[in-house]
């Protein structure tokens, strides 16, 4: 599938130009290229990419549900000193990426396939052109779940594959999950844009914003509180909740992942960042999984789900399991 195409560099070099937002101390990586892709089925997609002279390769990053390219800048920064091209995209449906559900605040997607789709057409529009090889895939939660998806499918078309706090699991009581494959498996007569977690979010205040001491992500103030700005500046970054199709993509997703033969699909060399206090994926279920594989290397660090936006100390863990397994696979 993902044969170099003949599209002239000139003609990628039309596509509208997209916004990449700052705030106060927060600033966005300098020399970077951001624009709209439009893909087959019209959604435009959202897309930045830094150092694209880069001899090293590229890092193909890939956010987590409900981020947006700006909560990375630091990681895409971090990446750069380290003299590697960085490409994102901000996922369908979120970030500043177009909107699929009527109330545009809720995280939903038609289809979960979809964003196995977009992926791999901006792989085959956008970064064969753009990006310099060798290529390593890196995704955080549902991005995890998505770029091991497709690694998986395709297994000549990364170099690596790093997974942050992979969505290869849920926590998720079993009574509910069944309940929503239930619901998800009738939403083709209708319900499939019906909030099950609606967002938070009202008329009069815009995002309601949760205190630090209630969040279940991240330890750092700081980290957490830039976040916060980011989207109580600007509200269009964000999305809440999620709809019945998005969970019943996500535990149908999940449920395969589960399969002894679906981890050995991925033959590249392969690093989990495994966060074994994380609330929102299984971590242990994690481990399990990619046990299974026999070029993985498992890096446990006692964080909270968004690692990368952790405190300095936790970062500086994953960082170097990063480091030593970038200089022993590229």
């Amino acid at each position: 599938m993902f044969q170099k195409k003949s599209m002239k560099l000139d003609k990628l070099e039309t596509k509208p130009k997209a916004p990449l937002i700052e705030i106060t101390n927060f600033n966005c990586p300098p020399d970077g290229e951001s624009f709209f892709h439009q893909t087959r089925d019209g959604m435009e997609l959202r897309i930045a990419i830094w150092n694209q002279s880069s001899s090293k390769g590229t890092i193909l990053l890939q956010s987590g549900r409900t981020e947006f390219i700006e909560k990375y800048y630091e990681v895409i920064l971090e990446f750069i000193q380290r003299d590697f091209c960085v490409a994102l995209m901000d996922w369908r449906g979120q970030g500043l990426s177009g909107r699929v559900a009527e109330d545009i605040r809720i995280g939903h997607v038609k289809n979960f396939s979809d964003y196995d789709s977009d992926f791999e057409e901006v792989i085959e529009q956008v970064y064969q052109d753009k990006c310099p090889k060798p290529w390593v895939a890196m995704g955080h939660s549902m991005g995890g779940c998505l770029v091991a998806s497709t690694a998986a499918k395709n297994t000549n078309l990364f170099d690596a594959v790093i997974l942050c706090a992979p969505m290869l699991s849920l926590r998720m009581p079993f009574l509910v999950k069944k309940i929503l494959l239930l619901l998800g498996s009738i939403s083709k007569i209708g319900f499939g844009e019906k909030a099950i977690a609606k967002p938070e979010w009202n008329k009069e205040k815009g995002w309601l914003e949760r205190p630090f001491t209630e969040n279940e992500v991240t330890t750092d103030l700081a980290r957490y509180e830039r976040t916060v700005m980011l989207i109580r500046e600007h509200g269009d970054l964000a999305v809440g909740g999620f709809s019945i199709n998005w969970a019943y993509g996500a535990l149908k997703r999940t449920n395969e992942m589960k399969s002894p033969s679906w981890i050995k699909k991925i033959k590249q060399p392969l690093l989990l960042l495994n966060a074994t206090r994380d609330k929102l994926v299984n971590p242990e279920e994690n481990k399990k999984i990619c046990n299974q594989s026999s070029s993985v290397v498992i890096e446990n660090i006692e964080s909270e789900h968004e690692i990368l936006m952790e405190t300095d100390f936790i970062r500086g863990q994953a960082w170097s399991a990063i480091d030593k397994f970038l200089q022993e696979t590229l």
